[in-house]
C-alpha cells in the first residue's frame, strides 16, 4: 500500500493550515507555495477536505480556508479518507465475499491485523499531535553532518 500524492498534499495541506494563527485565513495560493503543491492539485483537495468537515472555505477578499473544527479533534485517517476514500492493504479486505480464497489463505489473518493496527495508528494520532512534532522539528538544532 502507498500513500497517493492527493493523501499526502492533503496531510501537508491540512498542516499548513493548522500550523498558522487560528484568527487569520489561509490563502491557498499560499498553502500551495509552502508545500509545492500544484494549486489546481490543491484546489479539488480542499473541496474534499471541505465536504469532508476538515476545513472550512471562505470566499472574497478575506477568504482562505480555516480548520473545520479543533486540530486535535483531526485524525490522520480522516485526512486520508476524505481524499482517497477508504483505506484497504489487500482487496480481501474490502467487503466480505471479495475474495474466495479468505478461508483457506494463511496470510488473510495478517493482512487484517495489520489493516486493523494500521487503521488505529492512523485514527489516533491526531492534526495536533502532529502540528506539535513540526514545530519541536523546526525548533530543534541542525546536525552538523560536516564532522
Amino acid at each position: 500500500m502507498e500513500l497517493s500524492r492527493r493523501g499526502d498534499y492533503a496531510v501537508r495541506a491540512m498542516l499548513d493550515v493548522a500550523t498558522r494563527p487560528a484568527d487569520r485565513m489561509t490563502v491557498t495560493k499560499e498553502i500551495a507555495l509552502r508545500q509545492d503543491i500544484p494549486p489546481i492539485f490543491l484546489t479539488k483537495i480542499v473541496s474534499s477536505l471541505s465536504q469532508a468537515g476538515l476545513l472550512r472555505t471562505y470566499r472574497g477578499v478575506a477568504g482562505g480556508v480555516a480548520l473545520g473544527k479543533p486540530a486535535d479533534q483531526i485524525s490522520l485517517l480522516q485526512i486520508i479518507e476524505a481524499v482517497e476514500g477508504p483505506i484497504y492493504i489487500n482487496r480481501c479486505l474490502i467487503r466480505r465475499g471479495e475474495c474466495d480464497r479468505d478461508r483457506a489463505c494463511p496470510a488473510h489473518e495478517l493482512w487484517v491485523q495489520a489493516q486493523g493496527e494500521l487503521l488505529g495508528l492512523l485514527a489516533n494520532k491526531s492534526l495536533a499531535d502532529l502540528a506539535r512534532r513540526a514545530q519541536e522539528l523546526q525548533q530543534a538544532p541542525m546536525a552538523d553532518f560536516a564532522a
